[in-house]
């Protein structure tokens, strides 16, 4: 077996997990019982009798988990040579970027206290908060995890608007309650920074009672504070809920297999490829004017249009995309290495395809990125028959394409 071989071997095995092989499935499983078993080993390391008793146990065990840790992490490193590219990119460029990455950065900082142990003089059993980092690494093998991850990049925008309320809120309180109390209590509210306490506790409905206004003002203006804590600093909660209860329903929805079938890109894909696309697709229904994504963006998956109609802003005009049509990551226009910003133009529905998913499935059917491909010279012709695109401009955009697929070590079509 050459080394590549291996290389792409174990990168499918520790990327794609339960969805390649039931050994990946067990390894993966194996893997949550020891991220658990060290979180409580933390844990009973505390208790003296215990640790008078099992001291030997407990070193041991923390060092033959890091040790598998470590295994696990430099596999990672060596495999991210397999991962999905740009233009001129290299191996090593793959692994610094995939080094860089959360949760590459989180996995490193798990296995440091064995790098470090030998080069520090004091207890790294005093470091427990680190080991407990531990416990974060479910993400990688938690899907319920992974998808609180996606509702909270999802709803960012929303998010920052109400931390920006919150904190607006949290200076508006502080400052009121310093003019008020300041001088009356000036151990507690002497200043606004010493106001900022009574401002948190308050507003998220703690309520400590360590600091209270004794004025019938302060008393006024903290009954005012507890109902804007109430309906504003509920909301970021709301959010959350809102959006993690709409990602477990669409994962719910099961997108029927003949619909699947019955998709230009998918029509020559076999079915077991179609069944596996079913249960990752996830369904959109969106309004006209809804922004769907914005030039900026990164990892946003891929969007399949079902019906409706969608305006993808390219090269400073508006292109229509139609029913089979699709765009996002490696869609059917690119510029520049970045996807256009998207708008429905009227009622459409959508299927999305998440980025993690997309390119598990286009390492288990690599004959995917060819059907892509040609399907993107085919819409590149129609766009040059309508006059909406330049012949120049679609060469470009097709060696974009042709360039992404060889990057991404997928085959392509000669066109």
């Amino acid at each position: 077996m050459s080394a590549q071989t291996l290389r792409r071997r174990t990168y499918d095995f520790l990327e794609l997990g339960s969805f390649g092989s039931r050994l990946a499935t067990v390894f993966e499983m194996g893997m949550v019982f020891l991220i658990i078993a060290n979180v409580i080993v933390v844990a009973l390391e505390t208790v003296p009798s215990l640790w008078q008793q099992y001291a030997d146990f407990f070193v041991v065990f923390d060092n033959v988990s890091l040790s598998i840790f470590a295994t696990e992490y430099f596999a990672r490193v060596w495999a991210s040579a397999e991962r999905e590219v740009v233009a001129g990119d290299s191996a090593f460029m793959r692994r610094v970027r995939y080094i860089f990455s959360p949760l590459a950065l989180l996995d490193l900082i798990v296995i440091l206290p064995l790098f470090l142990s030998p080069l520090l003089r004091f207890d790294l059993r005093q470091l427990r908060v680190f080991r407990l980092l531990r416990l974060l690494k479910l993400v990688r093998y938690s899907p319920a995890l992974s998808s609180l991850g996606r509702v909270i990049v999802a709803e960012r925008r929303a998010l920052f608007a109400t931390l920006l309320v919150m904190i607006s809120l949290l200076f508006f309180s502080a400052t009121l309650m310093y003019y008020v109390e300041g001088g009356v209590q000036p151990s507690k509210f002497g200043s606004i920074p010493d106001a900022f306490w009574w401002a948190l506790a308050t507003l998220t409905t703690v309520g400590y009672g360590d600091v209270v206004p004794i004025t019938a003002t302060g008393k006024i203006v903290a009954g005012c504070t507890m109902i804007l804590g109430l309906g504003f600093y509920a909301l970021p909660i709301g959010i959350i809920a809102s959006g993690f209860s709409d990602e477990v329903h669409r994962r719910e929805f099961q997108v029927p297999v003949s619909l699947i079938e019955d998709f230009p890109l998918f029509s020559r894909l076999p079915h077991q490829a179609a069944v596996e696309l079913s249960s990752r697709l996830r369904s959109l229904s969106l309004a006209p004017g809804t922004i769907i994504t914005h030039r900026l963006d990164r990892d946003n998956g891929l969007y399949f249009i079902v019906g409706g109609e969608v305006s993808a802003f390219f090269s400073h005009r508006a292109l229509p995309l139609k029913a089979a049509d699709f765009f996002g990551e490696c869609g059917l226009l690119n510029e520049g290495g970045r996807q256009p910003a998207t708008v429905a133009r009227a009622n459409v529905r959508l299927l999305k395809l998440d980025s993690t998913d997309l390119h598990v499935l286009l390492s288990l059917y690599p004959e995917l990125a060819n059907h892509i491909q040609e399907y993107c010279n085919r819409r590149y012709a129609d766009f040059i028959d309508s006059g909406e695109l330049e012949e120049a401009e679609a060469a470009a955009m097709r060696e974009q394409q042709a360039t992404w697929m060889r990057s991404a070590q997928m085959p392509v079509l000669d066109t």
